[in-house]
């Protein structure tokens, strides 16, 4: 999800590049996420200036590309330890974008589309003199989905790239079902299948 705050600032981040696998309802994901001013591997900028979902201009954005298609915003942020070598903080965000079950690179129709709400805790070490951070993820709860994700339950966990600013998430999202379930899950179980990711958990 995201490195945030040092005592000196905010900083963001996240990041890493994926695809879906569906088992039933239950889908795995896994791919990037980036800060909108990064260039390398990042999946661009479609995120800066609006929140669709509220209208309003985003607190934190970073883009997302991989499993999940679309814009991740972190609403708050709330430190439990903050010392010049350690940050804890708990907080909630949204996403707002696509879950693309068919593996196409885009969203589609046959997507599911909407906006996901999670709590997450981010745990991250820093250098205390430069501020550098040395190691950081966070976890993410779903706690509830609007559209194609209404219902939606899951936990998506992201490990902070520190070289290039960006974050690898993985995790599984649960569907509920609908009357487009069967048809995407499918096709997604097929593309799927040749494909299989070997490290996910």
């Amino acid at each position: 999800m995201k490195r945030l705050i040092t005592p000196a600032a905010l900083i963001t981040v996240l990041v890493c590049a994926g695809g879906a696998l569906a088992h039933g309802s239950s889908v795995r994901v896994s791919g990037i996420q980036a800060a909108l001013d990064t260039t390398a591997g990042a999946p661009g900028d479609p995120c800066a200036a609006v929140d669709p979902d509220t209208g309003v201009a985003p607190f934190q954005s970073n883009a997302m590309a991989g499993s999940l298609i679309g814009c991740w915003y972190t609403d708050t942020f709330n430190p439990i330890v903050n010392t010049p070598s350690e940050l804890v903080a708990t907080g909630e965000e949204h996403f707002v974008g696509c879950l693309d079950l068919a593996r196409t690179g885009a969203c589609t129709h046959h997507d599911p589309t909407g906006t996901l709400a999670l709590t997450y805790k981010f745990e991250g070490r820093f250098n205390p003199v430069t501020d550098n951070e040395i190691a950081g993820g966070c976890q993410h709860q779903i706690v509830s989905g609007t559209g194609g994700f209404a219902g939606a339950t899951g936990r998506v966990e992201f490990k902070d790239n520190v070289t290039n600013g960006t974050s690898n998430y993985q995790g599984h999202i649960t569907l509920a079902d609908r009357p487009w379930a069967a048809d995407t899950r499918a096709a997604a179980a097929s593309a799927a299948t040749a494909t299989r990711p070997r490290s996910m958990c």
